[in-house]
């Protein structure tokens, strides 16, 4: 995308009816979520920005909200690497920088940064709403951490959301008073999602055969997702399907590890790292199956937009998927860490197109169940705000930037 575009859209200097701030990466769940719920309520009259951290991931990040008409500021003041004074100074800076009538933080762990709280501790900002959606079930080596955050959860803030009842239980279980917490799923365009062109994937790859079958991932290639595994499961049943094809999409810092896999299993060639990419409906489009190994999950919404495509889906009795996967229903569920469990169920789908057929309607059943619109209008009323705040002459305005939404797959 162009800079200038970027540029058009940095924020102004008037405080937003909402702010986002996410202490996120760019790419994942969490960025996605910010980002898609941000054009929906902007599209509802809500002027709605988010703040980032100035990593490298997250210039992408930014110009895909762009797309959306998203303002977004890339900010230094949310890095945290350095001293633990100068983070508590950054923190406190960037919450006076960033005041609205709703400040909403976005955490990829299950506690805000301890240099964050004790910033919220001296600036005592207005109460703020947090969502955790963190897939670990883990406690921080200091448990005075924790103990930190229970009491500015229930000090600073309003609500915190959590996206599964596992990530509830969580936040409940390490001493944020279970009246604060509240439970919203992750939600995605559905329509969007079940309306890719495979043909358009397909072109990306032009030495792929015109009837090769894909197995398809879309995940970041780190350690929670397990991207070894899909190689390794994909490996164990290619000789018997030579013509089924592996497609990652995705970066993360297992990508040389996950490239080397590849070349060291035999079927090289039928494995394509393909990066990044901005037209993930179309690639769901184009798969036979969806696979996923991962250790656990917050509450997917790479899950939910797999099965808003009707694929056949393959993964992991985790946390976050049992809350969504039925094994033998919606999907094919397995051990976590069993890659000879995984094998056998891509061999299951990939030997019996009628079952990929049926496990993929019924899963297109279930992601109806998490519209966008639905999970924007839970959240406009854990703001206490109205359900939309356009006039009827704003209804130009909503339908542009739907139109815009429908453009741009993330």
């Amino acid at each position: 995308m162009a800079r200038s575009i970027v540029d058009a859209l940095r924020p102004s200097s008037r405080r937003p009816d909402i702010q986002f701030v996410g202490f996120v990466g760019g790419t994942g769940g969490a960025s996605s979520c910010m980002r898609e719920l941000a054009a929906g309520f902007r599209a509802r009259g809500y002027d709605t920005r988010i703040v980032v951290p100035s990593w490298e991931p997250t210039i992408a990040y930014a110009e895909s909200c762009a797309e959306l008409g998203v303002p977004v500021e890339r900010t230094g003041k949310l890095t945290f690497n350095r001293s633990w004074r100068r983070n508590v100074f950054d923190a406190a800076r960037c919450i006076r920088a960033h005041r609205a009538p709703v400040v909403h933080y976005h955490l990829s762990d299950d506690f805000l940064d301890p240099a964050f709280m004790r910033a919220m501790n001296f600036v005592r900002p207005a109460a703020a709403i947090a969502t955790m959606h963190s897939p670990y079930d883990r406690l921080p080596d200091d448990q005075r951490v924790m103990q930190q955050w229970s009491r500015v959860a229930a000090q600073r803030f309003r609500r915190v959301i959590c996206v599964s009842r596992d990530s509830q239980r969580r936040q409940i279980r390490n001493g944020v008073p279970s009246e604060r917490t509240t439970l919203i799923y992750n939600g995605i365009d559905v329509a969007r999602f079940a309306a890719g062109a495979a043909s358009a994937a397909r072109s990306e790859l032009p030495d792929l055969p015109p009837d090769a079958r894909l197995v398809l991932s879309t995940a970041r290639l780190d350690e929670q997702k397990q991207p070894l595994s899909a190689v390794a499961a994909f490996a164990r049943v290619a000789a018997e399907f030579p013509d089924v094809h592996l497609v990652m999409m995705g970066r993360g810092p297992l990508e040389s590890a996950t490239r080397a896999a590849a070349e060291e299993s035999g079927v090289g060639g039928r494995i394509h790292l393909v990066g990044q990419r901005n037209n993930v409906a179309d690639w769901l489009a184009a798969a036979s199956v969806w696979v996923l190994p991962t250790l656990g999950e917050g509450f997917s919404m790479a899950v939910i937009e797999a099965m808003a495509a009707g694929c056949a889906i393959v993964s992991t009795r985790c946390a976050g998927n049992d809350e969504v996967l039925e094994d033998g229903v919606n999907a094919l569920t397995v051990p976590v860490g069993d890659v000879g469990e995984l094998a056998r169920a891509l061999r299951r789908v990939l030997v019996d197109p009628a079952l990929g057929a049926r496990l993929g309607a019924a899963a297109r059943a279930t992601a109806a169940r998490y519209s966008l619109d639905s999970v924007i209008d839970q959240h406009l009323a854990c703001y206490g705000l109205p359900s939309s705040k356009l006039t009827s002459n704003s209804q130009e305005r909503m339908d542009q930037v739907r139109a815009a939404g429908a453009r741009h797959v993330a």
